[in-house]
């Protein structure tokens, strides 16, 4: 089974975000809004791929619907 991440940085550091129902549901499960490098680990342990969602940078978020 594969989830998606999202990968943002706050401040500088690099958080991963859960981007589909199963990831959302593993952060619901952890207890966490975000998904730490234990749990993702943890994850990949289970057999789960992780696949990470690839951003617009925020100077073109403008033309993502163009």
């Amino acid at each position: 089974m594969i989830i998606t991440i999202k990968i943002e940085k706050n401040y500088g550091i690099e958080t991963a975000y859960p981007s589909c129902d199963q990831s959302r549901l593993l952060a619901k499960l952890a207890g966490t809004k975000t998904l730490t490098h234990h749990a993702l680990d943890t994850i990949a342990a289970l057999g789960y791929s992780i696949q990470i969602e690839q951003s617009t940078p925020r100077s073109f978020a403008h033309l993502a619907g163009a």
